[in-house]
């Protein structure tokens, strides 16, 4: 047996894989929802840029709803690693043979590279609605407005997916 396992009666191993099995299909589908909130930023900057360039004060809106949206996906991110966590303490210690999350723990310098990818979505959109904004741009009150928000979002942005590292 190893350091930190103990002896696990019949019951408390089943009730430990059924809860192991319910925590990494949770983990599944936050990482599927993920992708969806990804696919929705990409699938609402098309059209808000699109319109956009007709009308550049509607692409002004977009970063704020991209703020939220990234929002929500960090949200994702940071339950998924809450999962993640109490399975490698209270599941692979005690039960002898799961090791999975404790692995892809040990191989986490690529999950930067998860992070970039997806908080770069989110931020180059954002960046895009406002220079598609900018260029229509009449020092009007709701465009003065609209372009401090969107700063404050894009800051927010930055900021959100600065501290999932």
């Amino acid at each position: 047996m190893s350091v930190g396992q103990t002896s696990l009666d019949a019951d408390e191993r089943t009730v430990l894989m059924a809860e192991y099995g319910t925590l990494r299909q949770e983990i599944l589908k936050r990482i599927e929802l993920r992708q969806q909130l990804v696919s929705m930023t990409l699938t609402l900057a098309a059209v808000f840029l699109g319109v956009g360039l007709g009308t550049g004060t509607i692409a002004l809106i977009y970063p704020v709803l991209a703020a939220l949206l990234a929002l929500a996906w960090r949200q994702n991110d940071f339950r998924t690693r809450r999962a993640a966590e109490y399975i490698r303490e209270h599941h692979e210690k005690r039960l002898k043979g799961l090791g999975w999350e404790t692995y892809c723990q040990e191989q986490r310098r690529d999950w930067r590279h998860v992070v970039m990818a997806h908080g770069g979505v989110f931020l180059v959109t954002q960046m895009l609605a406002v220079l598609v904004g900018i260029f229509s741009y009449d020092a009007s009150a709701p465009q003065m407005i609209l372009l401090a928000v969107d700063a404050l979002s894009v800051i927010y942005v930055i900021w959100l997916f600065w501290r999932s590292r």
